[in-house]
C-alpha cells in the first residue's frame, strides 16, 4: 500500500516508466522521469489516462471483511478489476485480473478500501487483523455489471491525490564528484521516494562503450559501516564515489530483496541511455549506505 491511498498486483505489464540535463528540451525529459516514478508510485493501478476513462455506478453498501495475520483475504468479480484504493498502509493490497487480494501487515489497524471495475466501484471496511477462524478467506461479489455510463472523476481524484504526494515527497540525489567512465557504462541513482514501508529509486544508465548493454536485473544491498572516519549523516542523499566509499572502512554486507524493477529500454546501443525504477519492501532509516548493483562494473553507492 502506498502512502495511505492506490494499490495493484504486479502483473509483469509494462509501463511507460538520464543524464543530468543541460537544455530546456532536456529539461523536458527530466519531467517525464519525474511522471515516470510517480506512475511507479502508484504502482501501475492503470495508466491516468485509463483511470479517467473507467466508469463507476455508485453503491452505498459498505461491506466488512474480517482479516488475519499473515493469511489473504480474496475478492472475487465477475469482470476485471481496474483500481484498488485504502486508507492505509497498513494493508497490502494487490489485484490480479478479476481478483483483489488483502493481507493486514499490522495488528489493531482498520480501514476502508474501494474496489473499481469497468462498470462499478464496491467499498468495504477493513476489520482489524483478528483470529484467523473468525476471518474472511473469500468473497465472491456477484453483482452483475452495469453499462458504463460518464467518466469517473473520482478516480482521476485518486490519481491527482498520488502523483501530487509522490512529486512532494521526492529526494534528489547528489552526484558533485562521481566519475563517468569514458568506455563504459556509468549508473546514477538520481531519485528517491519513501512511503513507511517502501523504498522507490529512480536510475540512469549511459552506455559510453562500443558494444550494447543489456538492463538486467540488478542487486540491492545495505552497506552497514562497522567503522567509518566520516560521517554518514554529512552524505545524505549523496551517491558517493570511489574514495569516499574507501573511507567508510570495514562494512558488513546485507541483501536487500527487490519487489520490482523496470528499464526501459532494456538494450541500451553505444551512446545511448536508459531509465528505470526500483521497488523495494523496506523501512528505512537514515543515514543508511545503500548499493544498487547491475554487474560488477555497474554499480552506484549512495547514503539514504
Amino acid at each position: 500500500m502506498l502512502l495511505g491511498s492506490c494499490s495493484r498486483v504486479e502483473q509483469n505489464q509494462p509501463t511507460s516508466l538520464s543524464g543530468i540535463l543541460q537544455d530546456s528540451a532536456q529539461r523536458g525529459e527530466a519531467n517525464e522521469m519525474k511522471q515516470s516514478l510517480a506512475l511507479i508510485f502508484i504502482y501501475g493501478i492503470c495508466t491516468v489516462a485509463s483511470a479517467g476513462q473507467q466508469t463507476e455506478t455508485a453503491t452505498s453498501k459498505v461491506s466488512h471483511i474480517a482479516t488475519a495475520l499473515n493469511h489473504l483475504t480474496v475478492l472475487e468479480f465477475q469482470e476485471p478489476v481496474t483500481l484498488a484504493a485504502a486508507g492505509s498502509s497498513d494493508f497490502q493490497i494487490e489485484r490480479q485480473d478479476n481478483k483483489v487480494f488483502v493481507k493486514p501487515l499490522n495488528a489493531g489497524t482498520s480501514t476502508d478500501l474501494f474496489v473499481w471495475t469497468a462498470s462499478r466501484r464496491f467499498s468495504y471496511e477493513l476489520e482489524p487483523a483478528g483470529e484467523v477462524k473468525d476471518m474472511n478467506f473469500a468473497i465472491d461479489n456477484l453483482a452483475t455489471a452495469k453499462p458504463a455510463t460518464d467518466p469517473s472523476p473520482q478516480m482521476e481524484q485518486v490519481a491527482d491525490m498520488l502523483l501530487t504526494r509522490a512529486f512532494l515527497g521526492m529526494e534528489f540525489v547528489d552526484h558533485t564528484g562521481t566519475a563517468v567512465p569514458k568506455d563504459g557504462v556509468s549508473l546514477r541513482i538520481e531519485q528517491v521516494l519513501r512511503t513507511k514501508n517502501t523504498l522507490y529509486l529512480q536510475y540512469a544508465l549511459e552506455n559510453q562503450s562500443k558494444a550494447p548493454y543489456h538492463v538486467g536485473v540488478p542487486m540491492a544491498y545495505r552497506q552497514v559501516v562497522l567503522a567509518s572516519e566520516i560521517s554518514l549523516s554529512a552524505l545524505e542523499r549523496h551517491q558517493l564515489d570511489q574514495q569516499t566509499i574507501r573511507r567508510l572502512g570495514d562494512t558488513k554486507t546485507i541483501p536487500w530483496p527487490i519487489a520490482h524493477s523496470e528499464s526501459t529500454p532494456q538494450d541500451v546501443l553505444p551512446g545511448e541511455s536508459a531509465r528505470g525504477v526500483v521497488i523495494i519492501r523496506q523501512d528505512v532509516e537514515s543515514p543508511v549506505v545503500f548499493e544498487l548493483v547491475f554487474d560488477v562494473d555497474v554499480r552506484a553507492t549512495l547514503v539514504l
